[in-house]
């Protein structure tokens, strides 16, 4: 191969990389859209049972009125329940939840229900997640909202 020939394919791949940078891009800051995620860790440890939850505002668009509730139940009754709400959310941020703190067996088994409420430009969102805590140690999810 010649340079003549090695500086076509060069061109072309510095042609494919630009034309792939241009598409996130466009993706991550101009494309109108709602991209709401939750990730949530559960850990079981010596000093208790608890439940960590991260909320991100991944889309374009900004939300309203964000709350969210955290409830642990076993298998008859609530054991710990939070609600906040962290209000607005601008496009590309997040907010930390306060941990939920739960008293119980390590060993038993458990139910974390998430209920996520938010206005964006669709209109009012409910979500309700469902997470089995079974087998003692460390667990995490991530769930996510998404809209055009």
């Amino acid at each position: 191969m010649n340079s003549v020939e090695q500086r076509k394919v060069i061109a072309k791949f510095a042609v494919v990389i630009v034309a792939v940078l241009l598409v996130l891009l466009c993706y991550s800051y101009f494309l109108p859209r709602t991209e709401v995620e939750i990730d949530t860790v559960y850990h079981s440890s010596y000093s208790g049972l608890f439940v960590q939850s991260k909320v991100s505002n991944a889309g374009t668009k900004e939300i309203t009125d964000l709350k969210v509730k955290l409830a642990v139940w076993n298998s008859t009754e609530l054991l710990q329940s939070q609600t906040h709400y962290p209000g607005v959310l601008s496009p590309k941020q997040s907010v930390k939840l306060p941990v939920l703190i739960f008293d119980g067996p390590h060993a038993d088994p458990y139910e974390l229900i998430i209920s996520m409420e938010f206005n964006s430009e669709e209109g009012k969102q409910i979500l309700n997640y469902n997470y089995k805590i079974a087998d003692y140690g460390n667990l995490a999810w991530h769930d996510q909202y998404f809209s055009f």
